[in-house]
């Protein structure tokens, strides 16, 4: 038999110390009245409201959709969220609590270079969408392709992706803006937050707890047809701190992406499975 690499003994001794990386293994969410693709689900911060948006491709017809919470693994679907879709991709949607509503779009990307798009939530549509441009980069072939509003819609942490051709972006990484005169901007001193996080594989799909303190977010390493995608988390002591040396949820396999926090800790999140993709709930395990 090998012997353990160090490493790889290290990573296991972190994991066993951090209850809050314990997730027991995933179940299968409905969404009744609504048998498409399910991606990149968010969970209003009170657990009431579910925001998803189909399936990717065709990019035209993707939309961002919306239920209501019946329990934790039933939702009831409503159809599109209107104010936010236009006949370009249109998804990743992030809300918060004071009504603040943001989602990608690249409806205008060959003209701004910038994709993220705010409005407010009135309950069931939003209103007053404006594009975020200083929020983007403004480089060409840079492309923020995931964004999450912190709790109190101050700041939203962002996937800044390179792309040089094809869908999957060569590199990606995770970002800031701050809310500052009414619009979002990429804050670059912010970076240091995620230094324990970010690597050359591709991080991106970020999820904050209410309090600020725990990160989930998507890795994918390799290139299709043999990229692989996990989910992890992230602790840090204080909302303006960095953020520790992530954990993999290891109960999540397969090709899954994009968690969201519900209240009570458990994570929702899609996963690929056959060539649908579906909702998944895992449950926080008991400390």
């Amino acid at each position: 038999m090998r012997p353990v690499p160090w490493w790889l003994a290290g990573l296991a001794l972190v994991a066993a110390c951090a209850p809050w990386a314990k997730f027991a293994p995933p179940q299968p969410v409905t969404i009744e009245g609504y048998d498409g693709d399910a991606m990149e689900p968010f969970l209003s911060r009170d657990g009431s409201l579910l925001f998803f948006n189909n399936r990717n491709d065709p990019p035209e017809q993707t939309n961002i959709l919306w239920a209501e919470r019946i329990d934790d693994l039933h939702f009831r679907y409503w159809g599109n969220v209107e104010g936010a879709n236009s006949d370009t991709l249109d998804g990743v949607a992030t809300l918060s609590p004071n009504g603040r509503f943001c989602f990608i779009s690249p409806r205008s990307y060959q003209r701004t270079l910038a994709t993220i798009h705010c409005g407010e939530w009135a309950g069931d549509h939003i209103d007053r969408v404006k594009l975020q441009m200083k929020a983007a980069p403004l480089i060409p072939g840079r492309v923020v392709f995931d964004v999450e509003l912190d709790a109190s819609g101050e700041f939203l942490i962002l996937a800044d992706g390179k792309f040089t051709g094809g869908p999957v972006p060569a590199s990606a990484d995770l970002r800031l803006a701050r809310l500052v005169d009414g619009e979002y901007r990429l804050d670059p001193s912010a970076d240091r937050l995620f230094a324990a996080i970010n690597t050359p594989a591709l991080e991106y799909a970020a999820a904050l707890s209410s309090d600020g303190l725990t990160l989930s977010f998507t890795r994918l390493e390799g290139r299709p047809p043999f990229a692989r995608t996990s989910i992890w988390l992230a602790r840090r002591d204080n909302p303006g701190a960095a953020f520790s040396s992530p954990i993999r949820i290891d109960t999540i396999d397969g090709f899954v992406e994009a968690a969201t926090f519900a209240p009570d800790g458990s994570i929702y999140f899609h996963k690929r499975i056959g060539d649908r993709f579906t909702l998944q709930r895992s449950a926080r395990m008991a400390r």
